[in-house]
């Protein structure tokens, strides 16, 4: 709990010269408050003459002021009758020190002078108030805005490992949620901590010099009061921790079901997917009102204790007061009740301070859980100069695994020539996918180093080995933006010729130009408006105008049809040509003219030759060929 006390601390260093000017208007704003409140006594005394003001000037004199004036102090008191003899002391220096501002020679003028005093510590209240607000704004905005940039960059520098462990929606929660429920942390914590934190002080001082009898009494209720508010709050953190987790639950499936809102419709599987939201919210539901209900018994119950206490204290003071021997004044009495119930409010909000720090930690924990995470791709910390590719890359003896520890690659070696077309097949799950990610170091391998021109990779800063690399996948990834910004995603600023010279070279220039807002069209949410080979020709047309000297292509025209798979491959010849290109194959006819064939089964390369040499050879190659020929011919008899 320390330890993200100290982290949470850190993130606000940058804002320590605001939040010592909120701090100290808070203090002052208290220190008015507590003014105001001590006005009552004079008032009360000038109006009602509860009892007679000490003068001010030799004008006004007052037989009990003089009784009051000095008070007696031997030199044979004990220690303890000394400390006991300090609060009457200090509560005459104060009344000589009011008496002195307000009292006047006349009550109607000294009046007055109480309503001008009053008007001013109001207004001074109000103004440190709006200091302290103005200045907390502005911190609790600024780091809402800086965490959640931190998250985000944090998670561009995140391996596709991570993202892979959890739900989309976990992620987006602690950018959203957990952020919002630490903000109110933070906003509770110096707005009021400090504010309340000194006015029960300062009233707490008031009831001491005042009578610190009735204040010792009053005290015996606190521990009771503190010992609950303790057990509250650790229950608070356990819930508030469960349900930032549900709210997560509830973003994940969200996304999913608008991500993947085809597939639902397809399978006519929207009353599932509303079964599964309702269950998700219903959870949170349940976890929250369960928080809820915890937090929300804690503000009755303080009060009910601090409201008892004060009606105990106010009926055996008022007791003593009516009784003949009392030694406690009428106005300070009244005073005293004053102090006590103005500090019921402030141990109150401190009260709930504490409770929700404790809902602030659990999303704090979720926060640094993932600032903390270190990526698994480590940029070097001198990174080497790349320079441009001129002869060939190298995979030496590489292992992969991933965090399952079962090896997905195992012991794999070869070369791909500059220029040169290397193709990989294999039975699905046979680590082609994986093998070529190692290239652009989605992932690192455990053993074995991969080299483009006798340079490792992992010496190399990763945005100069990725501007090096085009990547077209199976699955193609458009933003919700128009045409031209798709194309130059990445790349910008680029010239409108740029752009559609590339989209004429990967055969998508003529089916843009259809749409009536051409290359300003949007395409919708991963490019739900446009056909497979359309989004499959933007990302040749993205890939063409970065203009890369090595391409990669994963099984790039796997799930078109036959007339957008010609298109395609059109375009994909277009951007071969003069290019070191790595495809991932999973129909074989298309990658007959390679200049070389890797086979990989069960993460080894089993085979390896140009296409009429792994047909003559025979094995695992010439029957995956034949097993799709015979599919072909059946669909052509069909």
């Amino acid at each position: 709990m320390d330890v993200l006390y100290k982290k949470t601390f850190r993130l606000l260093k940058p804002y320590w010269g605001r939040l010592i000017m909120a701090s100290v208007s808070a203090m002052l704003f208290s220190a008015m408050s507590g003014a105001f409140i001590w006005m009552i006594g004079p008032l009360l005394g000038t109006i009602f003459n509860v009892s007679t003001p000490m003068a001010a000037v030799p004008a006004v004199t007052a037989p009990t002021a003089q009784v009051e004036t000095t008070i007696p102090i031997s030199s044979d008191q004990t220690f303890l009758q000394k400390v006991m003899a300090a609060p009457d002391k200090i509560k005459l220096w104060i009344k000589r020190q009011v008496d002195s501002l307000i009292v006047r020679p006349s009550k109607s003028t000294t009046l007055v002078r109480i309503c001008w005093v009053a008007l001013v510590i109001a207004f001074l209240k109000n103004f440190f108030l709006y200091i302290q607000g103005f200045f907390m704004a502005f911190v609790q905005q600024s780091f809402i805005r800086d965490i959640r940039n931190r998250l985000f960059e944090q998670y561009q520098r995140l391996s596709l490992a991570y993202f892979h462990r959890h739900r989309t929606g976990q992620l987006i929660s602690r950018v959203t949620n957990d952020v919002v429920v630490l903000n109110e942390t933070i906003d509770l914590g110096f707005n009021h901590l400090v504010s309340d934190f000194l006015a029960v002080l300062i009233f707490t001082a008031f009831l001491i010099i005042l009578s610190w009898k009735l204040t010792l009494l009053a005290a015996l209720i606190l521990p009771i009061m503190f010992l609950f508010i303790y057990r509250i709050g650790r229950k608070l953190k356990k819930y508030s921790y469960r349900s930032q987790e549900r709210m997560a639950d509830v973003n994940s499936v969200l996304e999913e079901t608008v991500g993947n809102i085809r597939i639902v419709k397809a399978f006519a599987a929207d009353k599932f997917e509303i079964e599964k939201f309702f269950a998700a919210t219903g959870r949170y539901f349940r976890a929250l009102l369960k928080m809820t209900r915890i937090r929300m018994l804690a503000t009755p119950i303080n009060d009910m204790l601090a409201t008892a206490a004060g009606i105990f204290i106010l009926w055996y003071a008022g007791t003593g007061i009516l009784s003949t021997d009392s030694t406690l004044r009428a106005e300070d009495f009244i005073l005293f009740v004053f102090s006590l119930f103005s500090m019921i409010k402030p141990i109150k909000s401190l009260s709930n301070i504490h409770i929700k720090l404790q809902e602030g930690l659990a999303a704090a924990g979720r926060i640094f859980e993932v600032l903390e995470t270190p990526p698994k791709v480590l940029e070097p910390d001198h990174p080497r100069p790349l320079p441009e590719f001129s002869r060939l890359i190298r995979y030496d003896d590489i292992v992969f695994a991933y965090d399952t520890g079962e090896r997905v690659i195992d012991h794999v070696s070869f070369t791909v020539p500059k220029g040169q077309i290397v193709a990989l097949v294999g039975p699905s799950g046979a680590g082609k996918s994986t093998l070529f990610d190692l290239l652009p170091r989605f992932y690192d391998p455990q053993e074995g180093r991969i080299e483009i021109d006798d340079i490792d990779i992992r010496t190399v800063a990763t945005k100069d080995l990725r501007a090096r690399m085009g990547i077209v996948t199976q699955e193609t990834y458009l933003f919700n933006d128009t045409i031209r910004r798709n194309i130059a995603y990445g790349m910008e600023p680029v010239s409108d010729e740029a752009i559609i010279n590339a989209a004429t070279m990967a055969n998508a220039h003529d089916f843009i130009m259809q749409f009536p807002d051409g290359y300003d069209t949007v395409v919708g949410n991963r490019g739900s408006m446009l056909s497979g080979g359309q989004r499959q020709r933007l990302a040749i047309a993205r890939a063409l105008l970065k203009n890369p000297q090595i391409l990669i292509f994963d099984e790039a025209t796997s799930a078109l049809d036959t007339e957008s798979e010609i298109q395609v491959q059109e375009a994909i010849n277009q951007l071969m040509k003069g290019r070191t290109t790595l495809v991932i194959a999973h129909r074989l006819s298309t990658i007959t003219s390679a200049d070389l064939i890797l086979v990989i089964e069960s993460g080894r390369i089993v085979q390896q030759g140009t296409h009429e040499s792994l047909l003559r050879e025979g094995g695992l190659y010439a029957r995956l060929y034949q097993m799709q020929f015979k599919n072909h011919n059946g669909a052509d008899d069909a």
